[in-house]
């Protein structure tokens, strides 16, 4: 039987057999039943009876100046955030506007080049984006206020 610690083929510090390589029946050791120890004996103490006077649960009243919440302040960047979602959604909204537009006038129109096609393609992909990132802004607002006021 090899000594497993002296072998080398096992880090020292983990169980041998988590360990790659470990053969149950070469590398076995011998296992030490666990010693039972004998369970100390409870001792049992008395609690403390404790005289209840009327006095000892007397009414307290607190301050009217304590425990008011602090004043709530004027959050800029919140406020920034709740423009950049107005902005957001009110630039969807007109460059939904402005493709109804613009389509109606190059059906109309006989100067037109793919570039206006084009532009005309690129507007309609990036409206309801803007018009879904103002709301997601302004939603992620509120749950930032309501985790505030908890």
């Amino acid at each position: 039987m090899t000594d497993i610690s002296s072998s080398g083929r096992f880090d020292p510090r983990f169980n041998p057999a988590f360990q790659p390589g470990y053969d149950p029946s070469v590398d076995a050791r011998p296992s030490a039943a666990p010693e039972r120890t004998a369970v100390p004996e409870l001792v049992e103490h008395p609690m403390p009876v404790m005289d209840a006077e009327p006095s000892a649960f007397r009414t307290v009243h607190p301050d009217p100046g304590e425990n008011q919440p602090a004043p709530r302040r004027f959050d800029p960047y919140l406020a920034g955030l709740w423009a950049l979602s107005l902005v957001f959604v009110a630039a969807g909204l007109l460059t939904i506007r402005y493709i109804a537009d613009r389509m109606d006038r190059l059906n109309t129109t006989a100067g037109t080049t793919a570039f206006d096609y084009n532009l005309v393609l690129v507007y309609t992909i990036a409206a309801p984006l803007l018009v879904i990132l103002g709301l997601a802004t302004a939603t992620a607002t509120l749950f930032l206020l309501a985790s505030r006021r908890r």
